[in-house]
């Protein structure tokens, strides 16, 4: 159900008959002047004003991975998609807590009102606010504690975008705004080319940098802890090559570089095969990748994973980092 906190006055015609007295019209004609009178003027007049939000940029191109949130597989020719959750916040721009409850817009509201689907109204006192407009997908629930702590259930990073900005409210703040939300994730993509073995279960990823927790006055996250995540792998998967797994996560800063280790699991979580990368490359909005047979047994003289790769154009993302196999 889609919340909206949008308030319209009620405008009214008023009819009066000409032999009325001036001390019945008077009176009449002041009530009608109230309720007609314009809408910012007269929330303006009382110290508060309703601002709207539009989102340009809500649907994003759909991207061809695995996940256990079972919210995309692969689209062809790009086809755009509407990402599955909106959420604004607003927060005391002092002390970054909340001003109003955060307001959120599921997919289902897009299924049934498209047009409306991207917008938010707030009705805000004069102030200073931080607004926080959350673009992200996946199934997960978003748990906002205060503007620098945001995050997901489970641990979970999800594909997420961000517009955040510090908004003074008063009689001269633009009443309809038009935002663009930007990609705020970085994200790690194994291509497993070879087939799915019978036995796999899950995907396992653990990274050391990187968070699970965003702050939205900074685009960072706060805390650079690691990330352990495990992706379930359908039945029907079994046999196919070229099968993408991808994780997403927060860094500390525009760009780092993380270990990851790569493990696929068995129906008793036993290792039934690892790969290591070291000194993985990882940036904002970029999307680094590796591609080889994952499924295969690994000798003692096998190599990490490391130096090698190369910057390369991508339709879906702004860049992608290539490691060499």
């Amino acid at each position: 159900m889609m919340i909206s906190y949008c308030f319209k006055s009620l405008q009214r015609r008023f009819s009066f008959s000409f032999f009325c007295t001036a001390v019945v019209l008077l009176p009449m004609l002041a009530s009608c002047q109230s309720e007609i009178t314009d809408e910012s003027s007269a929330t303006d007049a009382d110290g508060v004003r309703t601002i709207s939000f539009t989102v340009s940029n809500y649907q994003q191109i759909d991207f061809d991975d695995l996940s256990s949130s079972g919210s995309t597989r692969a689209m062809s020719n790009y086809e755009l998609a509407s990402l599955a959750h909106l959420v604004l916040a607003v927060f005391n721009a002092e002390t970054g807590e909340a001003a109003i409850p955060s307001v959120q817009h599921d997919y289902a509201d897009y299924e049934k009102t498209p047009e409306t689907y991207p917008s938010f109204s707030v009705t805000l006192p004069y102030g200073k606010y931080r607004i926080a407009i959350l673009g992200y997908n996946g199934k997960r629930a978003c748990n906002i504690a205060s503007a620098s702590r945001i995050s997901w259930a489970d641990s979970y990073v999800p594909h997420t975008f961000l517009f955040s900005e510090e908004l003074t409210v008063d009689k001269n703040t633009e009443l309809d705004r038009k935002i663009t939300l930007q990609r705020v994730v970085s994200a790690f993509r194994l291509t497993a080319e070879d087939a799915i073995p019978a036995e796999l279960r899950k995907m396992r990823f653990h990274s050391t940098a990187g968070g699970t927790v965003l702050d939205a006055t900074t685009g960072f996250t706060p805390q650079s802890t690691g990330y352990s995540y495990d992706i379930s792998v359908p039945s029907d998967y079994i046999g196919k090559e070229n099968v993408d797994f991808t994780v997403y996560l927060f860094l500390p800063e525009q760009e780092t570089k993380s270990d990851y280790t790569v493990q696929a699991l068995g129906a008793s979580d036993n290792v039934l095969y690892e790969r290591n990368f070291i000194d993985a490359p990882l940036r904002i909005n970029t999307l680094t990748t590796w591609k080889g047979e994952m499924f295969k047994e690994q000798t003692p003289d096998d190599e990490p994973q490391t130096l090698g790769f190369s910057l390369e154009w991508d339709v879906q993302w702004t860049d992608t980092i290539w490691l060499s196999k």
